[in-house]
């Protein structure tokens, strides 16, 4: 019955062995995962900035209106009232505003953290192959058009471009 199973598994995951819960990845699922993890923090990052501006903006909406912006803010009081704790309205829009602060501070900590891995690679001739595609959303043709060369070779020199992004940002697990 337990070999029925462990070949159900291994049609099910593609011929890849089932690991156990107390199994480690393998080093090329590791480094599969690293570059995976490193392609959303890119593709992530135009989104990011846009929340950070909007985030400033409330900030500044909430920092000036005062407790008087509890009526405007009403929907993140969710994320702050909890049953059975009473607050002041002033200590709910302090609440408020330290949530906020914290969410636009981790934002600004992923933007910051990936905007040095990115000048580690801005001086290698294929960059535009990484900003174009993670940040302007341009297929391979389009950026291959624009720097005059071969999809293929787009893709290959992208791929090692993110390799040394996630080598920078998670470090030897990337290799």
């Amino acid at each position: 019955m337990k070999a029925l199973t462990e070949i159900e598994n291994r049609m099910v995951l593609g011929g890849a062995r089932p690991r156990g819960a107390g199994s480690r990845p393998t080093k090329r699922e590791e480094t599969a995962s690293t570059y995976a993890a490193t392609e959303r923090r890119l593709y992530a990052i135009p989104i990011l900035r846009e929340r950070i501006a909007d985030s400033r903006e409330e900030l500044a909406e909430l920092e000036t209106l005062g407790i008087e912006a509890l009526r405007e803010h009403s929907l993140s009081l969710v994320r702050i009232l909890r049953p059975g704790i009473r607050l002041t309205p002033e200590e709910v829009h302090a609440a408020q505003l330290a949530e906020l602060r914290g969410r636009l501070a981790a934002d600004e900590r992923e933007v910051k953290k990936v905007q040095v891995a990115l000048t580690s690679i801005e001086d290698d001739p294929y960059y535009r192959t990484v900003e174009m595609k993670y940040f302007r959303n341009a297929r391979d043709a389009e950026v291959a058009e624009k720097l005059c060369c071969d999809p293929s070779t787009v893709r290959r020199n992208r791929l090692r471009l993110v390799q040394r992004l996630a080598l920078r940002l998670y470090g030897a697990n990337a290799l």
